[in-house]
């Protein structure tokens, strides 16, 4: 079943899009592709497969980021149009019964190479882990899409058969950028291009980076999440990074004490993404470093002292300031990827992303969305939350080089559970 529809020609890729794009192609070890996904888990039976493809097929028009594949090889990077077969693209696996089974079926299918000829996507049914439910699980290459257009692909398949416009992803209204003040666009472009400094944390020649991943999830209620954040004067994300700082910073109290800086720098991705540009394929996003308290404190402290460190981030000017030089200013744009992604800058990752409105496939409800995060070379670590329903979940993956590293996802929920438990007003749902 080969569907090539009439769709946006979309613009040429942008280095983000170039970076991902080599990562994949040399990466050292297939953990370290630079592949992303989402598993949605629903309540009811077995979709059939047939009806699911026709399904994808009357949508594909809306979404070129399925569409279109990379080409380097031969003239300048472009989008080029590729019919996706979807009797390869959209298939069905059973998943054997037992514990663990369904998280190590969907690391497999992580790790597993994505079609290179034609669209590199792949959206497989999951059944036989549970009774009276499966999985939709979308795995796409980072080139091609972001988290946040993951997004934006699933409300488009789940959701009506009319263009219903999905905009969970978008971070900029339709109409023109408003112009910033100059002297909010200096100050902006000023902390943009100082947080590129270089810290060399994680780049120790005696202690190199495996490229090998442990994939790990955490679960945590969205309530308390929020009602932490509120506590605080905070956000559900200012709850995150905290939790996730001060999670290595209890990490490398034990493991790596070079690790345990104050401040500790953080790569969090700032959404840049327009109405009209979701279901483009590519990138719309600048991954920006964020200098997070760290050092011995208490994880109350560490998210009071959190928010003010974030607030620079959620200025519309330094929104404005990072579209205009992504859309307006390609060459210093490149500068920077190229300045940010340098070895001795990287370090890890923290991101969240929010689905509004509560999703379903032909009336069965979607109860949980599950991130699955990329960690390419290079990154010690990444961690991504999404927020959706009564049960939020973040995805960790973190390199097997880092003694005890498959600890830090404990560390990131007690840490949050502390802030709850330490907040100035009472915050349900905490762990005792």
């Amino acid at each position: 079943m080969t569907v090539l529809t009439s769709v946006v020609a979309p613009p040429v890729p942008n280095p983000v899009d170039l970076l991902f794009h080599t990562a994949g192609r040399l990466a050292s070890h297939a953990e370290a592709v630079p592949a992303v996904g989402v598993v949605l888990h629903l309540t009811g039976d077995t979709p059939d497969l047939t009806r699911l493809r026709e399904r994808v097929a009357r949508r594909l028009h809306r979404l070129p980021c399925l569409t279109h594949v990379l080409t380097t090889d031969d003239g300048p990077p472009r989008w080029t149009p590729r019919a996706p077969d979807l009797a390869e693209h959209v298939t069905e696996r059973r998943v054997p019964p037992g514990p663990g089974r369904l998280d190590d079926t969907v690391r497999e299918l992580l790790h597993r190479p994505l079609p290179t000829a034609t669209p590199a996507w792949r959206l497989v049914v999951l059944s036989g882990h549970a009774t009276g439910g499966y999985c939709l699980a979308l795995i796409a290459h980072h080139e091609v899409q972001d988290a946040a257009n993951l997004v934006t692909v699933v409300e488009i398949l789940l959701g009506r058969d009319d263009d219903t416009p999905a905009t969970a992803v978008a971070a900029l209204d339709g109409g023109p950028v408003a112009e910033p003040e100059p002297w909010r666009l200096l100050d902006a472009a000023a902390f943009i291009w100082r947080n590129t400094r270089p810290h060399g944390l994680w780049n120790d020649p005696a202690r190199p980076l495996s490229g090998r991943r442990h994939v790990l999830w955490r679960e945590v209620p969205t309530a308390l999440l929020r009602d932490t954040g509120r506590a605080y004067g905070a956000t559900a994300n200012d709850v995150h990074l905290a939790a996730l700082a001060h999670a290595v910073g209890d990490w490398a109290g034990t493991h790596r004490p070079d690790a345990r800086l104050d401040p500790l720098p953080v790569m969090l991705p700032v959404n840049l993404r327009t109405p009209a540009e979701t279901g483009l394929p590519g990138n719309r996003f600048f991954l920006a470093r964020l200098d997070l308290p760290g050092g011995p404190m208490t994880p109350a402290r560490r998210l009071a002292r959190t928010v003010p460190a974030t607030a620079p981030l959620k200025a519309a000017a330094y929104r404005r300031a990072l579209h205009r030089m992504t859309a307006q200013e390609p060459l210093a744009y490149g500068q920077l990827i190229a300045a940010s992604a340098a070895p001795d800058r990287l370090t890890a990752v923290c991101s969240s992303f929010r689905i509004g409105g509560r999703l379903s496939h032909e009336g069965d409800p979607v109860d949980r969305v599950v991130p699955v995060i990329c960690c390419p070379d290079g990154f010690p670590l990444t961690a991504a939350l999404f927020l959706y329903g009564e049960t939020s979940t973040v995805s960790f993956q973190l390199d097997r080089s880092l003694p005890g590293a498959e600890e830090i996802p404990g560390l990131w929920r007690r840490a949050v559970d502390d802030m709850a438990t330490c907040a100035p007003e009472t915050v349900p749902g905490g762990t005792p």
